[in-house]
């Protein structure tokens, strides 16, 4: 008996993965990176309150920010990481 197999890749289709990047920022100042980890490490050494978005785009991408708010189509907060009397608060 011979084993046949079928050959299944000639209707892949590549799927692109989604380029975006991180903005963070605080009362003061932003930053932006496409590397999470490291963009809360940065904050957190100020010790204060701060907001993490979600830019589609790559980190180079030029765009206005206005009220904290990065104006680009389909940027949302993925979350706000709190600080109180230098001491990170967690959420309940």
């Amino acid at each position: 008996m011979t084993t046949q197999y079928i050959d299944m890749t000639e209707n892949l289709v590549p799927i692109e993965q989604p380029i975006f990047h991180f903005l963070v920022h605080n009362i003061f100042e932003w930053r932006t990176g496409d590397s999470l980890p490291t963009l809360i490490k940065e904050m957190d050494k100020q010790k204060m309150t701060y907001w993490i978005w979600y830019v589609p785009g790559d980190k180079d991408t030029r765009y206005e920010i206005q009220f904290y708010r990065p104006q680009v189509k389909g940027a949302f907060v993925l979350d706000a990481v709190e600080y109180e009397n230098g001491k990170r608060v967690v959420s309940k």
